[in-house]
């Protein structure tokens, strides 16, 4: 998708949004939009109860992705619809391509029925709730005694939390962030690869001896996505209170965010200017093997970099650690089957998103390089079988065993993301100093909010 709002995820991501579709088994919006409980949603139903029978009539569900690298039917057959197809014979998945001209408000204005919709968590106000088609499926749950403890807790945790106690949709994968080395510059340099576990101190050591110019070339030694970083640290910074909806850019947690990220561009030679410090470039050298290590999104093997230079030598490791919290990996970037409050096939959408959680079809993705969504499973076993350039990686690497909780979004939280890219630029390129930086973002942020709200 090429909207604006969706620009500053990156990674993965991944995060949020909803459709539409006509309405049956309820059609309430809202925050418990008439799914049934709005508590926990825990997937016990009455012993009475039994679950009902799958239904066996002809259906067309309709997928929109919001975010993700899928964007043409052959990708969206390959990885999801035809094992939906496979496993429910009287459903046809129909997928809806992304282009310019075709974006959520297109669908929303031209009432083109929806009834899963794959998002991020963290642009659910941004678009599920932006157009009001949030449904709280706990109803759906309980009906068919779904066990939602199978599932990552952070990420059912998350949902819960802007549903306020409800489920608007299940977690089918959850990206993290990590680092990425280029194996051959640290064997050409003589210096010890990264290794999990490392904490920040560790890494910027790292940077110092791999920053350097060697024959008239310069080599940097640490690069990042501002955007992923930022919402992936293990912190846990909130950038607008939820509550106030007000910037706290300036407030504890994130003010030691941005002191330990943008510290690296004061090491000598991994300065950046304007045109070095922006995400492109730096992944560009990266590309170039003239930058040794990139905190990212864990995508950037699977997605960006991948197969498409094969004498590009790179491998992973786990994302640094704060001495304060030795133990919390960075929060995970939870991906969703939403189901939106106009669909009018919310029964079989829901058994299509409980399939997609199944071990059988975790497993599937895993060996596509999705991240998996459960835990307590040998999925991570199967992952990136399918992919030969994932051979050979440290794969433990690609998602934390103890992640931090996801911070609570604020419903203007999209306003937030260009101030990430700003905030670091002011800093690494030496323009303002952090004090002036995190002010000014917050009045930035502040004056966008009001603006807002006053519409």
């Amino acid at each position: 998708m090429k909207t604006k709002k969706r620009q500053w995820l990156g990674f993965s991501l991944a995060l949020c949004i909803g459709v539409l579709s006509g309405c049956s088994g309820g059609s309430g919006t809202g925050t418990n939009g008439g799914g049934g409980s709005s508590g926990t949603g825990g997937g016990e139903s009455p012993a009475s109860a039994p679950a009902p029978a799958a239904s066996t009539e002809p259906v067309e569900l309709v997928f929109w992705f919001h975010v993700g690298s899928i964007t043409n039917n052959e990708g969206f057959m390959s990885a999801f619809g035809n094992k939906i197809k496979e496993k429910f014979p009287h459903v046809t998945p129909k997928f809806i391509a992304p282009s310019n001209s075709v974006n959520l408000k297109s669908l929303v204005e031209s009432k083109q029925p929806i009834d899963i919709f794959y998002d991020a968590y963290g642009q659910i106000y941004s678009y599920l709730m932006e157009y009001n088609l949030q449904y709280d499926i706990s109803g759906l749950i309980q009906t068919h005694k779904y066990d939602v403890s199978r599932l990552e807790p952070t990420a059912v945790a998350a949902m819960r939390q802007i549903a306020g106690g409800g489920m608007y949709g299940l977690p089918v994968t959850v990206d993290s962030v990590n680092l990425i080395y280029n194996k051959t510059l640290f064997e050409r340099f003589g210096v010890p690869a990264p290794k999990d576990g490392m904490t920040w101190d560790d890494v910027y050591e790292l940077t110092r001896k791999m920053s350097r110019t060697e024959s008239g070339v310069q080599y940097y030694g640490m690069g990042m996505s501002p955007g992923a970083v930022a919402n992936g640290d293990p912190l846990s910074p909130v950038f607008i209170d939820p509550v106030k909806h007000q910037g706290l850019f300036a407030s504890e947690k994130p003010r030691r965010m941005f002191e330990t990220l943008t510290q690296f561009y004061r090491i000598a030679g991994n300065e950046v200017d304007s045109t070095t410090s922006a995400y492109a470039t730096q992944l560009k050298l990266f590309s170039e093997q003239r930058l040794a290590m990139m905190l990212g999104p864990n995508a950037l093997g699977t997605r960006y970099f991948a197969d498409k230079d094969p004498n590009l030598e790179w491998d992973i490791v786990s994302y640094p650690r704060y001495k304060e919290a030795p133990n919390a990996g960075p929060q995970l970037a939870p991906g969703y089957f939403l189901i939106p409050v106009t669909s009018t096939h919310k029964e079989t959408a829901f058994q299509v998103a409980a399939y997609v959680t199944s071990e059988e079809f975790q497993k599937h993705l895993a060996r596509r390089g999705y991240s998996p969504a459960l835990q307590g499973t040998d999925i991570w076993s199967e992952y990136g079988k399918d992919l030969p350039y994932m051979r050979n990686k440290h794969l433990k690497a690609m998602i934390p065993d103890q992640p931090a909780p996801i911070a609570p979004l604020s419903k203007y939280q999209a306003l937030a993301a260009p101030e990430f890219t700003q905030i670091f630029h002011d800093i690494a390129t030496n323009a303002k100093d952090i004090n002036t930086a995190l002010r000014e973002a917050d009045e930035r942020i502040n004056k966008k909010i009001a603006e807002q709200m006053a519409k």
